[in-house]
């Protein structure tokens, strides 16, 4: 067990050196990575493994020989290309210049050691082996690799032909020696290079594999996809459907309970004006809802329509405090409007912006008991675009820290926990969120619990509405 881990330690530092040889630019081609990892590993093992060949020459020789000693000096060098590669030299360049050199040691081995029958001829079946492994794809590197290899064998026969070797002068029992050391380090270089070439040729079909997977995985999200926006399109057109069916019985109720409070007033009787006024706000509320469901399915849709025209800003703000008025002093709280120079008119949808200033101050009014609301507005910058800048501020309760990242959404578990604490539908403050985005500007808040919030809406002066959400908007909240 400690022999299994200590092979291992010594196994992941021989990567992380390995790793370390390679370019940070060829780290981030996948391909070229692998090619460089097979091109190092045989750079660090082969010397190793070639080097048996000369020193095997050298052990049996009874005097230094000078063909194994040239022998060593090539075969080391080859430890020189990792450190070049390290300093960003070409890596087909080193390709080349390394079965150059790879050419000339089997080349040369098999001059000095018996020629066409040595037993280092086997290590000729290794070039066209490593140049596969190194180039990959690459064609046009493969051809010169491939002429290389063959100019070098040609250079070879002409000269043994022509100059013919010296004797070995090696007894029979060490070229046998000779041999077997020659054919096991082929063996153990060539496996070396099978077996990382196998790792890598399974984690292609690894890759492969949960590529497919995650295809499936796509097709099926896609489908899914699809089948809620189906689903989505059928609920806006039915909340739609339903929307137009309820207003009409709702406007006969809120008619005929204004004529019920209207006789109830002549008549002097003030327990049915009481519940004929209920009946009233209660169908007023309800017509509310059904509005605000007709926009959301409309807005959900993409299909809200606005009328952009000059609109002034001052104006429509009165009109909005004056529409909630009752309902902002309802529970005793002062109104305070602020005009900070801003933009004597924009380009916007009156009615709709005026809707969404109400739904702010009715949300203020909501959470503030005898406090002070404030509205102002100001000229603003959004994005590069000039833009005004119209703010609702109260001294109530402000907003819970954990409610803010919904607070502008529709139908989530932190939404309704609000709605039931503080009453309403939540429904409000998400349409006009979206209002604001379909005419080209955002809602941010800024709350500090207990102490209070801050509503802005943020309006570009020139719209950039196209009738549509602009899906790069997106609110910003933030929480003391």
């Amino acid at each position: 067990m400690i022999r299994g881990r200590a092979a291992s330690g010594w196994a992941n530092r021989y990567i992380a050196l390995i790793e370390w040889f390679i370019p940070a630019a060829m780290k981030q081609d996948r391909q070229a990575s692998n090619r460089a990892r097979m091109f190092l590993i045989s750079h660090s093992i082969g010397p190793v493994l070639g080097n048996a060949v000369p020193l095997t020459v050298l052990a049996f020789s009874p005097t230094p020989r000078f063909d194994a000693m040239v022998l060593v000096v090539f075969v080391t060098s080859f430890w020189v290309f990792p450190f070049l590669l390290r300093r960003g030299l070409r890596y087909d360049l080193l390709v080349l210049s390394s079965v150059v050199n790879l050419n000339f040691v089997i080349l040369w081995s098999c001059y000095f050691y018996g020629g066409v029958s040595s037993p280092t001829l086997s290590w000729l079946l290794i070039i066209p082996i490593l140049s596969l492994f190194y180039i990959g794809g690459d064609r046009e590197l493969r051809s010169a690799l491939l002429s290389i290899s063959a100019g070098a064998f040609a250079v070879f026969l002409a000269v043994y032909i022509w100059l013919p070797p010296p004797p070995m002068a090696m007894p029979d029992y060490a070229r046998l020696g000779l041999g077997i050391v020659s054919t096991a380090a082929a063996l153990c270089y060539v496996a070396t290079m099978a077996i990382y070439y196998a790792r890598l040729f399974d984690a292609g079909i690894a890759l492969e594999a949960e590529v497919r997977r995650r295809q499936d995985k796509t097709d099926a999200l896609r489908a899914a996809v699809a089948a809620a926006d189906r689903a989505g399109a059928a609920k806006s057109e039915f909340l739609a459907r339903m929307s137009h069916e309820l207003r009409t019985p709702l406007t006969a109720v809120i008619g005929y309970s204004q004529i019920l409070r209207e006789e109830a007033v002549e008549a002097n009787d003030p327990q049915l004006r009481a519940d004929v006024e209920l009946i009233h706000e209660a169908g007023t509320y309800l017509l509310r809802l059904v509005n605000m469901i007709l926009d959301l399915s409309k807005l959900e849709a993409g299909r809200i329509q606005l009328n952009m025209q000059p609109c002034a800003l001052a104006a429509l703000v009165h009109r909005a405090v004056d529409a909630r008025r009752a309902l902002l002093e309802q529970h005793g709280n002062s109104v305070v409007m602020e005009f900070d120079a801003p933009p004597d008119s924009l380009l916007v949808d009156g009615l709709r912006l005026q809707q969404v200033l109400e739904s702010l101050l009715e949300n203020a009014a909501r959470h503030t008991q005898s406090g002070t609301i404030v509205v102002r507005t100001q000229a603003a910058v959004l994005g590069n675009d000039r833009a005004v800048a119209i703010s609702v501020s109260d001294t109530g309760t402000g907003v819970d820290p954990e409610l803010l990242p919904t607070l502008f959404e529709t139908f989530t578990t932190t939404r309704d926990a609000a709605d039931s604490r503080y009453g309403g539908t939540g429904l409000s403050l998400a349409i006009a969120h979206r209002l604001c985005r379909a005419m080209g500007g955002a809602i941010a808040v800024d709350s500090t619990w207990a102490s209070g919030a801050t509503f802005t809406v943020h309006l570009p002066v020139e719209s950039r509405a196209e009738g549509g959400m602009d899906p790069e908007l997106t609110p910003t909240r933030r929480a003391a």
